[in-house]
């Protein structure tokens, strides 16, 4: 009977010395330094496992506790003391409650082969991070993690078959330090907030929050319906179980675990699941994943989903500061510490899939710098900020148009080239970066400064969408370019760059300021 609080059952990084395995209780360990898992989604499951038991059991008070705890991490002691109340919770096999498991789930449920949980499962292709054989089992550990990823990250699945508290293919974005030199504690409680910030009620009772502690709260013709967030505890956000799912043991065997590779293990083949588990409505919102918000507030928060991950840094003002029109909004956790903590220096860590309804398109695993002015200076931050991805946006559009222009007698009529906008952004990234440290120590009233950033970047983006139009046309059939369409198309690109609609104001700031050097 596995015990998730107190066995020793994770793999983690302990500095150079290689990998170990430990509990929950020892995550204050000075010597770890991250999380180690065989697939990408499993890890990124670890750290929401780990954020949310901190955030249930060991919250601190205020931020001058938070700086405290930061600087003096805890025991395993204290953590056991904190976590007292919830133990027995996280057994992953019990007579009773079962870690993420239904508590009463009907002896007529479906069986299915366990390797169904792996999300990526239902992709046309193959397994987006291993392929193992039809009836192959998973290892007590793997079995775990695959639950715990699923039930957070829950695409949809049928017709009552529920997805996550977040919809289908959630964003989650996660502060990290930029030292290298980081420990596991900091990378986890960087996402943990104070009990003042997050407002929440005290806790009654564990069921509360953990929901495999209770009867489901079904959502077909016997249950009681849709779960909005008044209904229940709001940190049961943290631990959703949108699935009816229970380990089956009755046809568990020995030999290799398929996904992680063990080696002389007990196997789990099978688990038992049903239709019609909880169905989180209403305004959910995770303190983890940005959402974007109705303006007229009629419709409920929409999550940003995983493909966002993969947008380089076009969404970078949203993810990190969010947009004044909260489309989206930062996570909460990510908008309260870039407000309130100069140091440490983070970075943003950002992950999830890209699902087409239960199918896995891709899983996008990316990191953005995080940079903070103080809150006086922060609306001027922003609004610069948003003028250069403006520019940047018109340009890729521009850009794309135009090599079609160049490539098709009747453009409008052909149909999208991503690629071409694609490498724009990727080509500009490091520009921007590098014009984004430059604004986050600008004097926001000397407009000659903002001017030499408007500059360079203006130039710069220029230049790189002229040399792309100019890769992407001679890419093009020889025997099929016109060159009198080329160069049409060209002059009309080199025109938008100029005048466009986000370049001009800009311009007018750079040439009041450039005007004799240019």
């Amino acid at each position: 009977m596995r015990d998730l609080i107190v066995e020793k059952w994770m793999s983690v990084q302990r500095g150079d010395a290689g990998t170990a395995l430990i509990s929950p209780l020892n995550v204050g360990d000075s010597a770890l330094s991250d999380v180690v898992a065989v697939r990408p989604d499993f890890k990124g499951a670890l750290y929401q496992l780990l954020i949310g038991l901190l955030q249930t059991a060991y919250a601190p008070a205020d931020l001058a506790e938070w700086r405290e705890r930061w600087a003096s991490p805890p025991t395993a002691e204290e953590l056991e003391a904190a976590l007292a109340p919830y133990r027995g919770a996280f057994l992953l096999e019990n007579d009773g409650p079962a870690f993420m498991q239904d508590l009463y789930l009907p002896e007529d449920a479906n069986r299915l082969p366990v390797l169904d949980l792996l999300i990526d499962a239902g992709s046309d292709s193959n397994l987006y991070f291993n392929k193992p054989a039809s009836g192959h089992g998973l290892c007590e550990c793997c079995f775990a993690q695959a639950l715990l990823t699923l039930q957070l990250n829950a695409p949809s699945g049928g017709r009552g078959i529920r997805t996550s508290v977040r919809g289908g293919g959630p964003l989650t974005t996660l502060l990290l330090p930029t030292d290298e030199a980081s420990t596991l504690w900091q990378k986890l409680w960087l996402n943990v907030l104070p009990l003042d910030a997050l407002g929440y009620p005290e806790v009654e009772a564990p069921s509360d929050v953990l929901p495999w502690l209770a009867p489901t709260r079904t959502s077909d013709a016997q249950g009681v319906g849709d779960t909005p967030p008044e209904t229940v505890h709001p940190l049961q956000v943290y631990w959703s179980m949108p699935r009816r799912i229970c380990l089956d043991a009755s046809t568990e065997g020995h030999g290799q675990c398929a996904v992680c590779g063990a080696q002389d293990v007990r196997l789990i083949h099978h688990y038992r699941t049903r239709h019609g588990g909880t169905n989180y409505t209403g305004a959910w919102q995770h303190p983890l994943t940005p959402y974007s918000l109705d303006a007229k507030g009629e419709k409920p928060p929409l999550s940003i989903k995983g493909r966002q991950a993969g947008k380089g840094y076009r969404d970078w003002l949203g993810l990190v500061l969010g947009n004044d029109d909260h489309q989206p909004d930062a996570a909460r956790v990510v908008a309260h510490f870039t407000a309130r903590l100069r140091k440490p220096r983070t970075r943003l860590w950002c992950f999830g899939y890209d699902m087409s309804n239960m199918k896995a398109l891709c899983w996008y695993d990316s990191t953005l710098p995080v940079h903070t002015v103080p809150d006086d200076l922060q609306r001027d931050f922003i609004k610069c900020v948003k003028q250069l991805l403006d520019v940047a946006n018109d340009t890729a559009i521009a850009l794309h148009r135009q090599v079609k222009a160049a490539w098709f007698r009747r453009p409008g009529d052909a149909g999208s080239e991503p690629t071409v906008p694609q490498s724009f952004w990727q080509g500009s990234e490091a520009a921007f970066y590098e014009q984004l440290e430059r604004l986050a120590s600008l004097d926001f009233e000397r407009e000659a400064e903002l001017a030499g950033v408007y500059r360079l970047w203006l130039l710069r983006t220029r230049h790189l969408a002229l040399s792309l139009f100019d890769q992407w046309v001679l890419a093009g059939p020889i025997e099929d370019m016109d060159m009198e369409r080329v160069v049409q198309a060209r002059a009309d690109l080199a025109r938008e760059l100029s005048g466009g609609k986000a370049m001009k104001p800009l311009w007018k700031i750079v040439n009041l300021h450039y005007k004799e050097r240019t």
